[in-house]
């Protein structure tokens, strides 16, 4: 062969090689590519994401992703992944380099639930941003963004690649147990608007976002983690209501949508859950939105699928239904052994022909072609820890960001005067119950401690007589009574505490709502009533200056709050 010969056959080898490994490869040739190369057992063991223990790998971990050839992991506090962001750091990079190890080196997705509010798995050295119905209720879609941004790259930071956020349920139920203020509202319209603005915001930071609960989790009044809820919508509604979001979240380049473990009977009338449902997954999602990217199951674990056919049949009917990702989380009472069950059922379903070979290979290139889109594919590149891995990703530009989005938030519900401002006033008292989560409770009366005036009681949950008769005491010499409410709804002493005072205190109580906005309907009509859309450290500090500064609270309630004695409140 000429020198010439010999020159250009090299160019041709090199561009072939990029074309296959090279970042700059197209994703479809080098994801098919990769699928081609793959046994079964690796290509099932890609399509799951799972909890493990600890905050480092242990051995157990290591196996999961050598010997099962893991795609991915989920991050939680509870199970003791989670101690500061420099732990963090070095725990992903240690994951990728064990994925790295393997005989494909294909990275793994680490995943985290990181709404913002109520649902943040990270707090310490981190940006805990407020709920999303607080960043409705601040009325700016460019702060919503922001906060996906600025939430992605602390993420990023650590060498977490996956937000299962932004929910994009309408909370149409003010008797939801489980979305709440994590929804941006009961408006279609406007948690379209939102949900596009977050994922966009997550995209630019180059975090895989997975918007959430297709097919609608926000007319439900039973919490899928221990529950099978019901969406009783029919076909029109759905497509009016709970569907504009995801559809504004697709076109605004969501890369990943996951699944709601409800019944929709409009959908599909064999009444099995959305997750193992092929009419919602495969003919609604995939067919009638045009959605074509991977689809992510909420946690196979959870009560609403695990109770009735189990975790592990539960996996084989997801994929089989479409699912791509399938999530297996450290649900409570579930033992770890499912998630090798789980890939264990798969793996003979797949065998049989139960799982076809197309739908087997679909999911997989499905998964390909995110982990590729998002820089995924090569573990070795992950597995170095960030060079400021110990610094604390919070920054003070995050920090004001959360301050100007939960005073923006704050929300009054008739006139404040003359009750607010209290200013310095050391008579002032304030009251609440606890939410019974240590840490939760915690963070919230450090925040608290910070504001000047108030002394503070502390009381249960679920407030005992005895414990009314002494915040009722306490109100007798108070200038003013600010009484946060933290869940009414289910704890009636709460209810019995605010009428206590209500009547003790006509003039001088300050109702804050300081989770729920739906709380006030169940309150007395009497005092001055503010609503917070949740306990972050920004959102009390909001509060504090609501309540003891010259400050006029601004927010727009992002739901209906009726008040039955009442009728509709209304944000002044």
């Amino acid at each position: 062969m000429q020198p010439s010969c010999l020159a250009r056959y090299a160019a041709l080898l090199a561009f072939a090689l990029t074309v296959f490994w090279g970042t700059a490869a197209p994703a479809a040739p080098r994801a098919k590519a990769l699928l081609a190369a793959m046994t079964l057992e690796e290509k099932v063991g890609q399509l799951f994401m799972v909890w493990f223990e600890g905050p480092v790998v242990s051995p157990e971990t290591a196996d999961l992703i050598r010997q099962r050839h893991l795609g991915g992991v989920i991050l939680y506090a509870v199970p003791g992944n989670v101690v500061s962001p420099g732990q963090l750091a070095a725990l992903t990079a240690a994951l990728q380099a064990e994925a790295a190890a393997t005989r494909l080196g294909l990275g793994l997705l680490v995943g985290v639930d990181q709404e913002g509010g109520p649902v943040a798995r990270l707090r310490d050295g981190f940006t805990v941003f407020p709920s999303q119905m607080a960043q409705a209720a601040a009325g700016r879609p460019d702060l919503v963004r922001q906060a996906a941004l600025a939430t992605g790259r602390e993420l990023a930071a650590v060498g977490i690649n996956v937000d299962f956020a932004p929910v994009a349920d309408v909370n149409a139920n003010p008797e939801n147990p489980v979305i709440g203020i994590r929804s941006f509202g009961e408006h279609p319209a406007d948690v379209a608007r939102l949900s596009a603005a977050a994922t966009s915001g997550y995209e630019s930071a180059g975090v895989v976002c997975t918007p959430k609960h297709f097919p609608g989790h926000g007319d439900t009044a039973v919490d899928s983690h221990v529950g099978l809820p019901r969406v009783d919508h029919d076909a029109g509604s759905l497509d009016r209501v709970d569907f504009p979001p995801f559809r504004a979240a697709i076109a605004a380049g969501a890369p990943a949508i996951m699944t709601a473990h409800v019944l929709a009977p409009a959908l599909e009338p064999d009444e099995l859950p959305a997750t193992l449902s092929r009419r919602v997954l495969s003919d609604v999602l995939r067919g009638r939105l045009g959605f074509s990217g991977a689809i992510f199951t909420d946690s196979l674990g959870m009560g609403a699928v695990a109770a009735t056919f189990g975790t592990a049949e539960a996996a084989v009917r997801a994929l089989a239904a479409g699912a791509d990702i399938l999530l297996i989380g450290a649900d409570v009472g579930r033992p770890a052994a499912e998630r090798l069950e789980a890939m264990d059922r798969v793996t003979e379903a797949a065998r049989s022909g139960r799982v076809s070979a197309a739908r087997l290979d679909a999911a997989v290139l499905a998964v390909l072609r995110l982990k590729e889109r998002y820089g995924l594919l090569d573990a070795a590149t992950l597995a170095k820890p960030a060079p400021d891995g110990a610094t604390p990703p919070a920054s003070p530009a995050h920090a004001a960001l959360a301050r100007q989005i939960a005073e923006r938030a704050v929300t009054a519900f008739g006139p404040t005067a003359p009750a607010l401002p209290a200013g310095r006033d050391p008579s002032t008292r304030g009251v609440r119950p606890r939410r019974g989560r240590p840490a939760a409770d915690a963070e919230a009366e450090a925040g608290i401690a910070a504001w000047y005036g108030p002394r503070t009681l502390f009381l249960e949950a679920d407030p005992d007589e005895a414990a009314i008769a002494a915040a009722t005491g306490a109100a007798q010499t108070a200038s003013r009574l600010v009484l946060m409410v933290t869940d009414a709804r289910r704890n009636p002493g709460q209810r019995r505490l605010a009428e206590a005072l209500s009547r003790e205190a006509p003039g001088r109580l300050v109702l804050v709502a300081a989770q729920s906005p739906y709380d006030l309907a169940l309150l007395p009509a009497s005092g001055v009533r503010l609503a917070t859309y949740g306990e972050t450290p920004a959102g009390l500090e909001a509060l504090g200056r609501a309540l003891f500064t010259a400050f006029r609270p601004s927010g727009r309630c992002p739901v209906t709050v009726n008040a039955p004695a009442t009728g509709m409140l209304r944000p002044r």
